[in-house]
Formats: C-alpha cells, structure tokens, sequence
C-alpha cells in the first residue's frame, strides 16, 4: 500500500517517543514509508530527498535513526551522506537498497551501518530492522563512554574536573539519560550521614542529601539501586519539579557507601539491567579512584 503526499488516511499507533529521518528520493515511496513508520508508533519529522539535505536534516533533528536509500539522485549517494552522518552527529544508519550486488555491498559496508533493508520491504521488516539497530547503538555507545571515563581518571586533572567530565559522559548516551542534568555526590569524613554535591550538570537545590531522605538518601542508606519512572512521593526534597525519572545508584568502597551518582531519564523510562550496569561500572570507577589515590580508606 502506497499513501499519497498529504494524505489523511488515519492509523492507530502507540508512540515510541523517537524520530526517525527518511532519506529517497521517490516520492511514493518515501511517504509509503512514512505511512508504515508512525503506523509503528515512530515519528518521522522530514523526508530527505538527496544526501546534501540528509546531512543538513541529521544535524538539524538529530534523529533516534535514518532510514537511508543507498541510491540518491545528486553528486552525493546514500553511502557518502552516510559516512560524512556518521562522523560528525554519530547516528546509526539502516541502508535501503534495491541493489543487493557485492560492489555496492562492499562499499556500503566501509560505512559500519546498522543494518540493510532489502526493498520491497513490510511494516515488519521495518520494526524488526529498527528495533535490532537502536539496541546495537545504544549498547555501543554504552561501551564506548565507559572507556573514555575510564581515560579520564587518567587524565592530569583535578578530582572535580573529572566527576564533571564523567557526568557529561554519561548523559551523552542517546535517547537514555536526560542531557542536561545529572549529579556526583559524596560522604565527607566530618558528615557521615551526608550526601555532599560534588558535580553536577545544571544548578541544583539539593547541596546536601541527609541518608534516607529523597532518592540518593535512599540509595545511601539501602545501600542499593533506587529507580523512579517519574516524580514521586518519595522526592521529598523537590516535588514541585519538572517531569523526569532517576536512576540513583550507591558508589562503594570497601563495604561502605561513600556517595550516590544520580542520573535522570526521561519520564516514563523503564528500569533496564544495562541502563545500571553502565551507571554501576562508572561508580566502580570512581571508588577505585578514590582508593588508590588514598581519599579513602
């Protein structure tokens, strides 16, 4: 089934919440997949019809993923738009193709896609391919930020320094963490029952976290993972803010909880294993750190 530009044939969707750029240039069938896509519960806020404009949209909607035609009308085919996408806004490529030769293959493959979508395609073959590629990148992309965070404690840098570069790290993962707020918080020697603020992403009314109050309290004093899908009861400190998730999660030291790194996700977020183990791998980091640099003993 087609669907004509402007058409208003409607469709029930549940809505994932993520974009996704399609880039070919036949019409019919650009807006066909548009149609199988938000059918699918994706947005698809611009179709592009060259490899020029695919690199101009990606910077300008970074989207969750593009849809990329291999053969583009234009001096710029899919795979060279997909190249220049990738090393400048690092977001994953699923190939279109009609063409399943080796030569074209082979090239295309130099670009480390996501995935290929052989046409004609199905609803199904959409979802799947999708699905498959946003799990590869976001996994991907977990591994890479644990290995510049652990460059960075090797970095001659301030302590300081480093907490704020691994916060920033770590919101950096798509589509999990919120980009723009995150905090580090440590236990003083002469406050023991206290979170103390150490870095964060945005200025924060929590300096201070007493054991078992808020999130991070919690997460303190239970000595375990605290999540939250979204502002609740138990943000006893800032009820009054914004919609948003938390992932609080202790850093230990020899048996003891020496500080809480607390991330936000978007609200709705579903507690996910891999989602703690990044976090929980970057508080390892910190307390060996602090270990061998003698802050704690």
């Amino acid at each position: 089934m087609t669907l004509p530009e402007n058409s208003n044939i409607p469709y029930e969707r549940v809505s994932t919440g993520m974009n996704i750029l399609v880039v070919e240039d036949e019409i019919v069938i650009a807006r066909d997949i548009e149609y199988k896509l938000k059918k699918i519960g994706y947005g698809v806020p611009a179709i592009a019809a060259s490899g020029e404009e695919a690199v101009k949209l990606a910077g300008e909607i970074n989207p969750a993923l593009i849809l990329m035609d291999i053969m583009l009308e234009g001096k710029m085919d899919g795979i060279e738009a997909a190249y220049q996408i990738d090393e400048r806004f690092n977001i994953p490529i699923v190939y279109l193709t009609a063409h399943s030769d080796l030569d074209t293959l082979n090239r295309a493959k130099i670009t480390e896609p996501f995935g290929y979508i052989l046409k004609p395609f199905t609803q199904r073959d959409l979802l799947v391919n999708i699905g498959i590629a946003l799990y590869r990148h976001r996994m991907e992309m977990k591994q890479k930020v644990i290995n510049k965070i652990l460059n960075v404690f090797l970095e001659p840098i301030d302590f300081n320094t480093k907490l704020e570069k691994t916060l920033k790290l770590l919101v950096s993962i798509p589509r999990l963490f919120l980009q723009t707020k995150g905090a580090i918080y440590l236990v003083e020697k002469k406050k023991p029952d206290m979170l103390v603020l150490k870095a964060s992403l945005e200025t924060l009314e929590c300096l201070t976290v007493p054991f078992s109050q808020c999130l991070s309290g919690q997460a303190a004093s239970g000595n375990d993972t605290v999540f939250a899908d979204r502002v609740d009861k138990r943000h006893e400190l800032n009820q009054d803010a914004m919609p948003y998730g938390h992932y609080c999660i202790p850093i230990r030291a020899n048996d003891r909880v020496i500080g809480v790194i607390n991330t936000y996700v978007m609200e709705g977020h579903k507690r996910d294993a891999s989602d703690e183990t990044v976090i929980n791998t970057t508080a390892s980091i910190i307390a060996n750190y602090l270990l061998a640099s003698g802050a704690v003993k």
